[in-house]
């Protein structure tokens, strides 16, 4: 890999910079045709269809919240408002800069809820396929599975993503070789600054690495066992139920990084499109708290501005989404939100700046000898400084943490208000 990634332009060809590849095999048929093609015209494909996949998840998940007709000025603006309201966040942001696949699982998870919702059976089949090209992410459909017509479905989905997988993975010895593989690089990243964890996090703030790992474990049990009670108890309706299991995703999973926050924008735009009063202030706050890239602004203080110009742009969309004519007082709380949480957060980034890979690899880098992809990528990230206990990447990665939380209370309540 390393041999064909130090030809291209921009690399920097005299330190060693691998970065294994995870993914499921369902997803290598698709990435090996890609590999055929030139490199810049590999790149310009790949682009346009992570935007493609950005048009798919703004519609899709405005369809979801399934609002009365409206005039076609009027359906435009709200289209444009939900396609601002996505671009803008820093999942998005950083899935398009990245070339990250997160953002086209994230497509499919909306096409598979709005395919099951109207009972399209190969529709919904070929979005849980696309769902499942990041295989974390797409395990929030899970709570989707409530009738005949969506088993159905996305069985269908799940089949083909399983033969697939056999298929170019090298059957089912490939298959167990590749969930050592992805247990060791599981292993080599569970701690590291990129990771949006419960468990990374308490590592940085200083948890020894039993516990943090504990921590880890007994959050995603709790987060399990919090959407299925709450689902139950307050009679959530299939689509809110769903919802809030993508609320909970990323206290459930052992990856999770910025542009996994993606799938967030579901919920937010449903919320966003359908809420009035205390819920949509508190869904405008959560918005604020998941949407910004808090990280980015230890990691590049230089793009600050940037950062919290993109989180107005996020608060503007909120307000264009709203289901009435004019603003209300609720529309004021995501920029509320974001100025208080800039005016906390940007002289601590400021003060505490954060590495990033491979930016802060030594010159001349080389990986030891011998060494397998996930034991040099597990010391790159630790000659990068991505390792290192750092209580202030933590703190500000608590944020969009704490506005999923938030998020989980404020889908609670306005499937109850829509419900009376």
């Amino acid at each position: 890999m390393w041999r064909v990634e130090r030809t291209v332009d921009g690399v920097d060809p005299s330190r060693e910079e691998l970065l294994p590849y995870v993914g499921p095999a369902a997803a290598l048929p698709l990435y090996g045709a890609l590999a055929r093609f030139p490199f810049l015209l590999a790149v310009r494909v790949w682009t346009a269809l992570l935007v493609l996949g950005l048009l798919a998840l703004g519609w899709c998940a405005l369809a979801l919240a399934a609002r009365p007709a409206q005039p076609r000025a009027r359906t435009v603006a709200t289209v444009l408002a939900a396609l601002l309201f996505a671009a803008a966040s820093g999942a998005v942001t950083s899935a398009l800069a990245l070339g990250q696949v997160a953002l086209l699982s994230a497509a499919g998870i909306a096409g598979a809820l709005l395919a099951y919702a109207r009972r399209a059976t190969l529709a919904g089949a070929f979005a849980t396929l696309l769902a499942g090209l990041q295989p974390n992410l797409a395990l929030a459909l899970l709570a989707r599975l409530r009738d005949r017509a969506t088993l159905l479905s996305a069985a269908l989905g799940a089949l083909a993503f399983g033969a697939l997988t056999l298929f170019a993975g090298g059957g089912a010895g490939g298959f167990v070789t590749y969930l050592r593989l992805l247990g060791a690089h599981g292993n080599a990243e569970r701690f590291v600054i990129i990771q949006h964890t419960p468990a990374a996090i308490a590592y940085a703030f200083g948890a020894p690495d039993n516990l943090a790992s504990g921590l880890g474990v007994a959050c995603a049990l709790s987060a399990v066992v919090a959407v299925v009670a709450v689902a139950f108890a307050a009679r959530l309706p299939a689509r809110d139920g769903t919802l809030l299991a993508l609320a909970a995703l990323p206290f459930a999973v052992p990856f999770f990084h910025e542009h996994d926050f993606a799938v967030e924008l579901i919920p937010l735009v449903v919320l966003s499109a359908l809420t009035r009063g205390a819920a949509r202030a508190w869904s405008g706050v959560a918005a604020a708290l998941v949407l910004v890239d808090w990280l980015d602004l230890a990691q590049r203080p230089a793009a600050a501005g940037q950062v919290v110009a993109l989180g107005i742009a996020v608060a503007f969309a909120f307000v264009a989404l709203g289901p009435g004519a004019r603003a209300t007082r609720a529309d004021l709380a995501p920029f509320a939100a974001l100025a208080v949480l800039a005016c906390c957060a940007l002289p601590l980034a400021r003060a505490h700046p954060a590495p990033t890979w491979p930016d802060m690899l030594p010159a001349a880098y080389r990986a030891p000898a011998n060494a397998d992809a996930s034991a040099a990528w597990s010391d790159e990230q630790r000659a990068a400084g991505l390792a290192a206990r750092n209580p202030t990447a933590a703190a500000l990665r608590v944020l969009p943490l704490a506005g999923c939380i938030l998020l989980g209370f404020t889908i609670m309540i306005a499937s109850r208000a829509e419900r009376d």
